[in-house]
């Protein structure tokens, strides 16, 4: 049997910025990530306690109309790092970042398993054509922590 050792490489993509204070201080990363995609895409960005940029990684790839992930391996970098957070943003290649069904279950499945592992989503982004982008967080969905 062969053993192999895995090690994380790094690389500058995009200047981030020193805290994280709304959706759009993090666009610069998302769309230097995604930007150019013809199919779908799924970004973590992984975060330090002062909500910092840490990590970011692509962790799915779909085709035209669809990404199938597994939660777990969207918080594998997060766990790695010893991130305490992280925002998880997609592209649509139709170019509308209104959320889809999927995508309001991917957020609630994310949220659940953070929860779990203690490290809290912050947010869910879509980008879209140009400059458009939708932030669940913005939109409603509730991020927030159950009380214990």
């Amino acid at each position: 049997m062969q053993v192999f050792e895995y090690r994380t490489t790094r690389h500058r993509i995009a200047e981030a910025p020193a805290v994280v204070r709304s959706p759009r201080d993090t666009l610069p990363v998302i769309r230097a990530m995604l930007d150019d995609r013809e199919s779908e895409a799924l970004v973590v960005l992984v975060l330090s306690t002062k909500n910092a940029v840490i990590a970011a990684e692509v962790v799915y790839t779909g085709n035209v109309s669809a990404s199938l992930v597994r939660v777990g391996e969207v918080f594998r970098l997060a766990v790695r790092m010893n991130g305490s957070a992280v925002i998880i943003a997609h592209n649509h290649p139709s170019g509308d970042p209104t959320p889809s069904p999927d995508d309001l279950h991917l957020t609630a499945e994310c949220i659940a398993a953070g929860r779990l592992l203690d490290i809290a989503v912050l947010d869910h982004i879509v980008t879209g054509e140009g400059d458009a982008y939708r932030s669940l967080r913005e939109s409603g969905v509730t991020f927030d922590r159950v009380a214990r």
